[in-house]
């Protein structure tokens, strides 16, 4: 969800570990199943200079017309787009299809072997992902459609599991564009309606200070690890 919510987006990315402008403050904050895989990125230290190239980076794709702003018809033009690419998700996404390509020898379940064989030849030539990633996230699908722990997932269980994914692309387009305008008007300093690249670096850096505990300048893992403490502990209700 993903690349329209800028400095916050870019903070989320490099507070908790992320690559790119890709990860969102609803990642950060529910660690959703996009997020898996991330264990990797969340054991490297991040330093202010790593936060302000991923702003600049986020900032040059934004800034459509290269007027040195961004504003909120590019924002929303970027929404738009990202919507248009779930909505087609949403549509190629057939459970029962993924479920026949999966189970190889045609019984009626999925085997662990099965799934991370139909992992290995999806990822062949793809290289979005590293391998451990991508196995790590077939595990985590695997054992949350394997409801009754008998270690094979029927069609009844995979269709469970392929709603409830398919529920999550549609709302998070809603979520996005929500989060979206608020993190514009905030980031949005002076109030003139579109954000400089300044005003998207503060408000990212800002964010970063507020983890960096030590003010080092740096970001390591275990300041990651107590601001997500910080954060379920402040969702708990009270």
């Amino acid at each position: 969800m993903k690349k329209f919510l800028i400095g916050g987006a870019v903070a989320a990315a490099v507070l908790f570990g992320g690559a790119g402008v890709a990860a969102t403050t609803q990642a950060v904050q529910s660690a959703p199943t996009a997020a898996r895989g991330h264990n990797a990125r969340m054991a490297k230290p991040a330093t202010r200079a790593d936060m302000q190239s991923q702003v600049a980076a986020a900032f040059a794709k934004l800034d459509a017309n290269h007027d040195g702003f961004v504003s909120k018809q590019e924002l929303d033009a970027r929404r738009d787009l990202r919507e248009q690419r779930i909505e087609q998700r949403v549509q190629r996404f057939d459970p029962s299809k993924t479920f026949d390509r999966m189970d190889a020898n045609h019984d009626g379940k999925i085997t662990t072997a099965e799934a991370e064989a139909a992992r290995a030849q999806r990822s062949q030539g793809k290289a979005s992902k590293p391998a451990t990633a991508k196995a790590t996230a077939v595990s985590g699908l695997f054992a949350r459609a394997d409801t009754n722990k008998d270690g094979a997932i029927t069609r009844d269980e995979f269709n469970v599991v392929g709603q409830q994914m398919k529920a999550r692309f549609e709302h998070a387009g809603t979520r996005g564009a929500e989060r979206g305008a608020r993190m514009f008007d905030a980031e949005d300093a002076n109030k003139d309606g579109k954000v400089s690249l300044a005003e998207m670096q503060q408000a990212a850096l800002s964010r970063f200070d507020r983890v960096d505990l030590n003010h080092d300048g740096t970001i390591t893992p275990q300041e990651r690890q107590q601001l997500r403490q910080t954060l379920k502990a402040q969702r708990k209700p009270s």
